[in-house]
């Protein structure tokens, strides 16, 4: 992992150099960390500055800035400092169990592996990060301590896997006290889609998260991907917070 380390003594930013789908591959992009000890503007700015010229000394390419819990007001000072918003996250949640699904679902196997990661280019050749699915980054995310084979659901039927839904379960920890569970990734192959089996994975996974007696659970999804935010509303999920990403491009060397 490639980092950028720019100080003044006090306060830090560190820059990441991001593992890009194969949507965005042609840009070098860096996701850009802020370490200030105290909530200042001024030092927040000149460090965001300092990050943008520690880039361009280095070749360019694209600076992504995440800002949790975002709103209209946070764009004030990114903005000041040459950055654009471009991106919003939004988390839903809802509590469950909810209604039973009208399709049933197995745990992931090793002989899904080949299946599993041409649905998931087919469906998501859209999208920033999950898009260029590989063998090699798949492994690395099911060798996580959170992982199991069994929280990985694929619907397969007449032989044929037609989707599947991802789930995470988030142990407890200093912010909460129980464990809840995510809806970490849910993919539909194109050939199969607009039969509503995006809402019955939807569905298979709050069933499945509700055996193992979790009674919360939340996703991430694009503000944009309008057909998801109405499956997702359809099953009542509602808006906890929307984390908000900024960029700034700068010329890249050739």
């Amino acid at each position: 992992m490639e980092q950028l380390l720019v100080s003044d003594g006090t306060d830090n930013a560190t820059l990441t150099k991001k593992d890009l789908g194969e949507t965005e591959r042609q840009i070098v992009t860096w996701l850009l960390e802020l370490k200030i000890p105290e909530n200042n503007e001024e030092r927040s700015r000149r460090m965001l500055e300092a990050a943008a010229q520690t880039i361009s000394i280095s070749g360019g390419g694209n600076i992504e800035y995440w800002v949790e819990n975002a709103d209209e007001k946070d764009d004030t000072l990114p903005v000041s400092a040459g950055y654009s918003p471009f991106r919003d996250l939004k988390i839903l949640s809802r509590s469950i169990p909810a209604i039973p699904s009208e399709i049933k679902t197995r745990g992931f196997t090793e002989n899904d592996t080949d299946e599993i990661i041409r649905i998931n280019n087919d469906a998501f050749h859209w999208h920033p990060e999950q898009s260029g699915m590989t063998l090699e980054s798949l492994k690395k995310t099911q060798s996580e301590a959170w992982y199991t084979n069994e929280d990985f659901r694929v619907l397969e039927q007449n032989h044929q896997i037609q989707g599947f839904c991802w789930m995470k379960v988030h142990e407890p920890s200093l912010k909460s006290t129980l464990s809840k569970g995510e809806i970490f990734v849910i993919a539909v192959d194109p050939s199969f889609q607009n039969q509503g089996l995006g809402r019955q994975l939807a569905l298979s996974g709050l069933e499945w998260l509700s055996a193992k007696k979790i009674r919360e659970v939340f996703l991430y999804v694009e503000s944009d991907n309008h057909p998801a935010l109405k499956t997702y509303d359809s099953l009542g999920f509602s808006h906890l917070s929307t984390n908000r990403c900024y960029q700034r491009l700068i010329r890249q060397d050739n």
